[in-house]
């Protein structure tokens, strides 16, 4: 009580707004001058959170007179007293509880685990009191119709509103009604946690700017009170999905704007299972790897993310789509940040850790002019150590979380400065993606939900021709050799990576029909066995059919002047550069040679040593004036990109046919390599068919080609 005379002092004083949040959104100073002008109800409401929290505060305060640490040994019941008392003192404080579960730089990992089982359910109030306030709401005329298909009870209850079941205009309907009063008392709560609270937290070591959080906390939760709002948020979300390869796999409950206000959302009735409770648990890792997806979307591209997406906001329709409810708790990120956890994934996955401290501070993770002291500290290590160990899979389940948390304290404390901390806008992010990540584990125990952000990274990278998309293309191909043009092949495995995310993502927005998904197949029905005459030749037509296709895909990529594109048509220049130049050598080696004591040189290609010319040699440049130039001998990364070459042509068959090529003619079993030379004969026959193609591509390829005759002949001297 004594924390509230300051404010009780100036009760006296004159004006003051209306209402807590005269705007619609929070505002902290707006809402303490309206509670000064009411000192007895924020008293009143003081003294019965102190009542209720006075068992929880005296257990604290006996575990810190025994010595023990807020950590210490009964840092997890104490966890699960806290998350109790929170849910009796109301909305504002339990959605305060979730916010704080994500939040393990301001808690000890035990309170953290305590408070993610906070559940919204709550009684449902008066079934009267809403019908009054939809009334209120959306005047007589249009109550009265919307009420008189309303089910009596409503079918769902939480902590700001409750929904019931309806039909408006002959369509089937969800309701949802805000609770009576509910901004009022919200207001009063974070009134009291910014004003009282906060204080007392920070008096007691907590971190941080705990009253910026706490306003942090308050615009949330008074944003989700405007069901305007809410209802702009859903509808931006399925504008932003048309175009984009998740339309009509996804989207969220049309609004219906007729019947919808501030505290009253309609929206049309969506049938489906929770996505954790669906009969249909065969389709639950394909269901979660779109719904991956689909916040991978949002966090990367559009920039809007849901943040609550607890099971009952994910469902499974009939048809195989996933919808998401509940769109009143959002967060924007721009799209500097947005380009940047892109590149930092890409810099992960290319091991390129040297480029790992810069991405944590504009991430916000390491504080601005600390790079230095975070990688040499160890921080990095520790947070690559701890990316593997995530890409295992499995959750926390086979991961010391304490332990984690305690050796980054060690080093932080070791480093003479606080080098890591967590931004506010990841408390939101965290929140979403631990949620998924458990709907991930109830279908796969092995789940990793760092493999599952792959698929969209992967088509993000290859498809984006953002400048910045190429960089961290480069990155991920090339890894620390991107920046030296003259030296960079390809690394099969990480393409292969790229690939299998590409894969992943359009087998994920794969969807089930009702009456079911016929599978391409080779279409022969039954009768196994076979053989005999024309086997060979059969399999030879379904190579040529394989190689046509692999043509087609290669030509839709290069048509374009992506990014992706510009990097591939360097690497085919090279690779048919090296592949002349080798076939060049061979030939000459089948020529025979011819004893000349004293030559000069060989010709036209190394290995003509000694006193010996190759006959092609001597008849192609009789004086060997090229027997040694970088333009027909193959040098190191000539070789490294042949090598690369024959990795990724059985790479490419897997990505042009999928799991294996059928085709009337036979089947080209999975992992077979697409023949190079047929892979030549295709592109050559679709010289006319694809001429206006071809003749684009031509100029880019001689231009691409005169840049790397020109470096080879810089860096050899030639």
């Amino acid at each position: 009580m004594l924390l509230l005379l300051p404010l009780l002092g100036h009760a006296a004083l004159l004006g003051g707004p209306a209402t807590p949040y005269p705007t619609g959104s929070y505002d902290s100073a707006s809402a303490r001058g309206y509670f000064l002008r009411r000192p007895l109800r924020l008293a009143s409401r003081a003294v019965e959170i102190g009542f209720k929290s006075a068992s929880f505060a005296g257990a604290l305060l006996s575990d810190a007179l025994s010595g023990d640490e807020i950590d210490g040994p009964r840092a997890e019941e104490r966890g699960v007293a806290l998350t109790n008392l929170l849910v009796d003192l109301g909305p504002a404080f339990i959605k305060i509880g979730q916010s704080a579960s994500v939040r393990s730089d301001l808690l000890p990992p035990q309170y953290v685990k305590a408070l993610t089982s906070l559940q919204e359910d709550v009684p449902a109030f008066s079934s009267a009191e809403a019908r009054d306030i939809i009334v209120a709401e959306l005047g007589k005329d249009k109550a009265q119709s919307l009420i008189a298909g309303l089910s009596a009870e409503p079918i769902a209850a939480a902590s700001l509103g409750q929904v019931f079941r309806g039909t408006y205009e002959g369509q089937a309907v969800a309701v949802k009604v805000q609770r009576p009063s509910i901004t009022d008392r919200i207001a009063l709560d974070m009134c009291l946690v910014r004003e009282v609270v906060a204080p007392i937290a920070g008096a007691f070591g907590a971190p941080g700017d705990i009253a910026g959080i706490a306003d942090a906390w308050g615009a949330g939760l008074v944003d989700e009170l405007d069901y305007n709002a809410e209802a702009q948020n859903a509808a931006l979300f399925n504008e932003e999905l048309a175009g984009s390869p998740l339309e009509g796999r996804v989207f969220a409950p049309a609004v219906v704007d007729g019947a919808s206000s501030r505290r009253v959302l309609t929206t049309e009735w969506v049938e489906g299972e929770r996505l954790d409770r669906t009969a249909a648990t065969d389709d639950v890792p394909r269901l979660a790897s779109l719904a991956m997806n689909t916040y991978m979307n949002m966090m990367l591209e559009t920039g809007t993310l849901h943040c609550d997406p607890h099971p009952g906001n994910l469902l499974r329709t009939p048809d195989g789509r996933l919808c998401v409810l509940d769109w009143g708790l959002v967060t924007s990120l721009d799209s500097e940040l947005r380009l940047t956890l892109i590149e930092h994934v890409a810099h992960i996955v290319a091991r390129d850790y040297a480029a790992i401290p810069a991405d944590l501070v504009k991430l916000g993770f390491v504080p601005a002019g600390q790079e230095q002291a975070a990688l040499s500290s160890g921080v990095v290590d520790l947070l690559t150590e701890t990316y593997s160990k995530r890409a295992e899979g499995g959750g926390f389940a086979n991961f010391d979380v304490p332990a984690l948390f305690e050796e980054l304290q060690v080093l932080s404390a070791d480093a003479g400065a606080s080098i890591f901390q967590i931004p506010p806008y990841f408390a939101y992010i965290a929140k979403a993606f631990a949620t998924l990540e458990g709907i991930g584990l109830s279908a796969d125990p092995n789940y990793s939900i760092l493999n599952e952000t792959l698929p969209y990274i992967s088509r993000r990278i290859l498809t984006d021709p953002a400048p910045r998309m190429a960089g961290a293309l480069e990155t991920f191909v090339f890894g620390e050799t991107k920046g030296d043009k003259s030296a960079r092949v390809l690394d099969a495995e990480r393409v292969g990576t790229l690939v299998d995310g590409a894969r992943r993502y359009a087998a994920a927005a794969a969807v089930l029909a009702a009456d079911g998904v016929v599978a391409e197949s080779d279409g022969s029905g039954g009768g196994g066995g076979g053989g005999g005459e024309g086997e060979g030749g059969a399999a030879s037509a379904a190579v040529v059919a394989q190689a046509e296709r692999a043509a087609d895909s290669l030509l839709d990529l290069l048509a374009e002047d992506t990014p992706a594109s510009r990097l591939v048509l360097e690497q085919v220049v090279l690779l048919l550069g090296a592949s002349s130049r080798q076939r060049w050598s061979e030939l000459r080696a089948r020529s025979g040679t011819l004893p000349l004591p004293s030559s000069p040189g060989g010709g036209g290609g190394g290995g003509d040593g000694g006193g010996e010319r190759s006959v092609l040699g001597t008849l192609v440049d009789p004086l060997g004036l090229f027997r040694s130039s970088s333009l027909v001998t193959n040098d190191a990364r000539d070789l490294a990109a042949l090598e690369a070459a024959d990795k990724l042509s059985a790479l490419a068959a897997e990505l042009f046919d999928g799991a294996s090529v059928g085709t009337a003619a036979g089947t080209v079993p999975s992992g077979q390599a697409i023949d190079q030379r047929e892979l030549v004969s295709a592109l050559a026959r679709k010289a006319f068919s694809r001429r206006d193609d071809l003749q684009r591509l031509s100029r880019r390829v001689a231009v691409e080609a005169l840049d790397q005759v020109t470096e080879r002949l810089a860096a050899r001297g030639s």
